[in-house]
C-alpha cells in the first residue's frame, strides 16, 4: 500500500512540474533595454512588476493569455493584452500584469 502511495505522489509531482514548465511567463529586464538583471514572472493571477524592472520585456505565450496594467495590483482597465509571444526592448510603464490560468 505504501508503495502505491509513493508512486501516486511521484506521478503527481512529475505532472505538476510538466504543467509549470509549460506555463506562460513575463520576463522583465532592469535595462537599458533587454539587458542586466532579468526577472521572470509566471504565477497565475496578478503580479506587480519590480520598480527597477522596466528596461524591456518579453512575454512567452504557452497557452495562457495575459494583460498588463499601468497601475499596481491590476487595478482598473488593462492597458495591453497578450495572446501570443512578443518582445520589446524599449522601456515600458506597466506596473502589474495578470496571467489567466
Amino acid at each position: 500500500m505504501a508503495g502505491k502511495m509513493v508512486l501516486v505522489l511521484v506521478v503527481l509531482v512529475v505532472v505538476g512540474s510538466m504543467i509549470t514548465a509549460n506555463a506562460s511567463y513575463f520576463d522583465t529586464w532592469a535595462g537599458p533595454g533587454c539587458n542586466n538583471r532579468l526577472e521572470r514572472y509566471s504565477a497565475c493571477g496578478c503580479t506587480n512588476v519590480g520598480a527597477s524592472q522596466h528596461g524591456g520585456y518579453s512575454f512567452g505565450y504557452q497557452g495562457q493569455t495575459a494583460a498588463a496594467y499601468n497601475t499596481a495590483n491590476c487595478q482598473g482597465v488593462a492597458h495591453t493584452r497578450f495572446s501570443g509571444s512578443v518582445q520589446d526592448c524599449s522601456g515600458f510603464g506597466w506596473n502589474s500584469f495578470f496571467i489567466q490560468c
